[in-house]
């Protein structure tokens, strides 16, 4: 169907204006809608079909409270509205500064660094930074990973062996324990 640019108002009949009545129904007027041309009778029963599919007033409030018991998540009566939670607030103002002063302590994690300069003590840190980079095995004459004591304890007791495969020299009565490597 043509869209028209130009509807006749008027006509102009022996030198006077007279005005036009110009009378049809929906089936025989052209309209363009949702980008096709068709019917205005069709075009109105599209319009009043999805004016049908809207959500009732039932459903707007069931949505709205499904979103508010959301938003509550169970809290307890006494603390289920924002007003309820400001009183509170406003009563505990100490507990309440104390929590915003600890959130606002806090270090932000830096990418890259498992830790940041302020997550332990400048004791502990300068403890671990008097550590050797490399702990030697523990003798019976020097300490290691643990005491000289402990080495020797350890190195006397012949009934316990380890390793990851049995020795071959494995007398009976010995207890063996396989050490794996864990992925």
């Amino acid at each position: 169907m043509a869209n028209p640019k130009y509807v006749l108002e008027m006509i102009k009949i022996e030198g006077e204006l007279k005005e036009l009545l110009v009378k049809t129904n929906a089936e025989n007027v052209a309209v363009t809608y949702n980008g096709k041309d068709t019917t205005l009778a069709a075009a109105l029963a599209e319009i009043f079909t999805s004016l049908t599919d809207l959500p009732t007033d039932a459903d707007i409030d069931s949505k709205i409270s499904a979103a508010i018991d959301g938003l509550i998540g169970g809290a307890p009566e006494a603390y289920n509205t924002l007003k309820e939670i400001a009183d509170y607030i406003a009563e505990h103002k100490d507990a309440a500064d104390a929590l915003t002063a600890a959130i606002g302590g806090k270090v932000d994690k830096v990418d890259g660094m498992g830790l940041s300069a302020n997550d332990f003590t400048d004791a502990l840190k300068a403890k671990l930074e008097s550590l050797p980079e490399t702990i030697a095995e523990a003798t019976t004459e020097a300490a290691g990973l643990m005491s000289a004591e402990d080495k020797t304890r350890l190195d006397g007791l012949r009934g316990v062996r380890y390793g990851a495969e049995p020795p071959a020299d494995m007398k009976d009565g010995e207890l063996f324990v396989r050490v794996v490597g864990v992925e």
